[in-house]
């Protein structure tokens, strides 16, 4: 215990950060604002979050994968992958 206590006590970073800590403010400058990609230009509220979080959920039914393009679906598993998977990837090699 002692003995890693005297090698972290020498320790020095070996990286250096060019230009120092950033300065931190002293103000906040005003209150929020929107961002400016913000569709609508709209704050977020506690309110409108909660309500549209339940109206999203429930806005969505589920499909099924079947009726996706072919790039969102499963893609079959071959009788390879499926022996490599059952083995735990390990094989002998001669």
């Amino acid at each position: 215990m002692r003995a890693s206590l005297a090698a972290f006590a020498k320790y020095t970073p070996l990286i250096k950060f060019v230009g120092g800590p950033h300065p931190i403010p002293k103000h906040i400058p005003g209150p929020p604002q929107p961002h400016p990609c913000a569709p609508g230009s709209l704050l977020p509220s506690k309110a409108s979050a909660s309500s549209l979080s339940s109206a999203s959920a429930a806005a969505v039914p589920f499909e099924s994968r079947n009726i996706l393009s072919k790039r969102f679906r499963y893609v079959p598993l071959e009788e390879v992958e499926i022996e490599n998977v059952t083995s735990g990837g390990a094989e002998v090699v001669f």
